[in-house]
């Protein structure tokens, strides 16, 4: 890179930090998270925020650049230079509002912005006065840059260890209200020590956060144990992929029985509020995991897949509820018994909807299937329909007792619903590896060229509209079990919105990445009450985060990575030769370069 396009770069990023850091106290994130300590009461989840965006300008300017298929390195004197320049033009930028801030009244501007609060700006000044802040926030931010532009021209061998264990603390900080309780239960059934002191060398009892001991403790294991896998990992692997069919067969059925015991024990471990979280987790990833048939495996871009969610959701209470359920219709079956008439009620609905875009690829796919999943929304409230499914009201008294058991308790919810994302991810797995699946896969990578080799595309396309919708229903009807009711405004495009973040954040093709997603996605802002407000926001900024720094996910699948490698490749050649071309013809007299 020139230096010329360098500094254009360090500007550009610094600009955008600065903005970020504003926009997020303009719109009360930062004053609303300082209330969660991290470690401590010195670092809380507000002061992480603003000290991140200076962090990530000095590591996305240092990144290397991909250009004509080459990739272009910046050196590492450059590159901390580019980072410590970007972190402090965002420094000064967010002194600048500051000041802004201050010229008119206090009154006015929280006119203007609510959140700009007394306690907002005594956070963000450190509480000092305007020149001091100004230089503390210059000074800081350009250290925070120069950190991340050093971290980013580390060896990799060096990067991901330290990425791993920034990480890890960061996420031990922000599960206080997850990890204490499972230490305290644990060393109650174990009768090690006194349960309610066991976690507190680790959390604080009075901020809540991390003691400074505990996120020491956090960090050297982390790292620990990821320079221990990144020295051992590759040798496991090529191990087991040398061990013969019986003895990974073994290995992999002892792996399933942990994961299995793991399971039974953690609404045990974890107590109600978070065995409620990880039942929405996993109806979630049920409706992730329908969805990645249809967007991962073949390639069809589906924005109406709430309308799937909505018949799993009400064909339940239609066929579960009792006489007194809003609908005329009350056969009142058992829940397992539904379940088979709810999936391939589902599974027609996909053909129904799948039939008239098979010729639409792409946006107008998009768009049209945007249109059927709220065509299921209205007729849900429509008078039409009044009779069957309750109109406006929707559909109450379902049951939430069968089986001899009581799902209304979340203990006893997680449980059925992991019993339905196991088979669902076990049907994924065979898919992925089938006949089928292979004819997926072609036609994702090209739609035409697999219709030569003589690939059904009709009949694909369809099947997997179908049974992305049967295994997709499931999230409904277990939804429905959950709250025992239902109204109509909750299926709308924010739910399919919802389900495609999961797998873009996860990997589109992958089952494992599609359940990090969830886990991430859902899991993870469910636990904290003030994400809520934001949970919109925070999608936004997760998806055009995931598209520009990783857009193949955070745990991709092979195939899909090496796809977007290629693609991105091709079009940095043809960028180039099309930058050759001009150049030559303004050499040439042919092309005029524009004044």
């Amino acid at each position: 890179m020139t230096k010329r396009g360098l500094v254009r770069s360090t500007i550009n990023a610094g600009l955008l930090g600065g903005f970020v850091v504003v926009y997020l106290a303009a719109v009360g994130m930062i004053g609303s998270f300082s209330i969660r300590n991290l470690i401590g009461d010195q670092v809380t989840l507000g002061r992480v925020l603003m000290a991140l965006p200076a962090f990530l300008t000095g590591y996305l300017v240092a990144r290397p650049r991909l250009r004509g298929g080459i990739v272009e390195r910046i050196g590492g004197r450059k590159a901390v230079l580019a980072g410590l320049g970007a972190g402090a033009l965002t420094g000064a930028i967010t002194a600048f509002a500051l000041a802004l801030a201050k010229v008119p009244s206090e009154e006015t501007v929280r006119n203007m912005f609510v959140a700009v609060t007394p306690a907002l700006l005594k956070i963000m000044t450190f509480g000092k006065g305007l020149p001091v802040a100004t230089i503390l926030l210059i000074l800081a931010g350009g250290a925070l840059g120069g950190v991340g532009a050093s971290l980013q021209i580390l060896p990799k061998v060096y990067r991901r260890p330290l990425n791993v264990a920034l990480i890890a603390t960061f996420l031990m900080g922000l599960l206080q209200e997850l990890v204490p309780p499972i230490m305290i239960e644990l060393a109650r059934k174990l009768g090690s020590g006194s349960p309610e002191t066991v976690s507190h060398w680790l959390y604080s009892s009075q901020f809540g956060g991390l003691t400074r001991l505990g996120a020491v403790i956090v960090f050297v294991v982390a790292l620990g144990a990821s320079v221990a896998w990144a020295g051992r990992g590759r040798k496991v692997r090529d191990h087991v992929q040398s061990m013969a069919q019986g003895s990974r067969g073994v290995l992999m059925g002892t792996g399933g029985v942990a994961l299995l015991a793991v399971l039974f024990v953690l609404p045990i471990l974890v107590g109600e509020v978070v065995s409620l979280v990880l039942g929405t987790v996993g109806i979630f990833l049920l409706m992730g995991l329908g969805l990645n048939i249809v967007v991962g495996y073949a390639g069809l871009l589906d924005l109406g897949y709430v309308a799937f969610f909505a018949v799993g959701a009400y064909m339940t209470g239609v066929l579960t509820a009792t006489g007194d359920s809003g609908s005329s219709l009350h056969p009142q079956l058992p829940f397992l018994v539904a379940i088979p008439l709810v999936m391939l009620a589902a599974a027609f609905t996909g053909l129904l909807i799948g039939a008239p875009v098979l010729r639409l690829r792409g946006d107008y796919l998009a768009i049209v299937t945007l249109g059927f999943g709220e065509i299921a929304r209205v007729l849900a409230v429509s008078d039409l329909l009044k009779k069957y499914l309750g109109g406006p009201l929707g559909l109450y008294h379902i049951p939430q007792h069968f089986l001899g058991l009581g799902f209304n308790d979340p203990e006893k919810f997680f449980y059925l619903v992991m019993a339905f994302v196991l088979l669902a991810l076990y049907v994924s797995w065979r898919l992925a590896r089938s006949r089928i699946g292979r004819a997926w896969n072609a036609m994702r990578e090209d739609e035409q060229v697999a219709e030569a080799m003589g690939i059904s595309t009709v009949k694909y396309k369809l099947l997997a509209f179908a049974l992305g919708a049967a295994i997709g229903c499931l999230s409904g009807a277990l939804f429905a079990v959950q709250i025992g009711s239902l109204e109509p405004n909750g299926f709308n495009v924010i739910v399919s919105i919802t389900a495609l973040s999961v797998i873009i954040l996860g990997g589109m093709g992958s089952i494992p990445g599609v359940v990090v997603g969830a886990l991430v996605l859902i899991g993870i802002p469910n636990l904290l009450d003030e994400f809520e407000a934001y949970r919109l926001l925070i999608y936004g900024a997760v998806l055009v985060g995931i598209m520009i720094l990783r857009p193949q996910g955070l745990i991709p699948n092979i195939r899909r990575s090496r796809e977007l490698l290629d693609e991105e490749r091709e079009q940095d050649q043809w960028g180039g030769s099309a930058s050759d071309g001009v150049r030559s013809g303004i050499a040439a007299g042919t092309v005029q370069e524009s004044e």
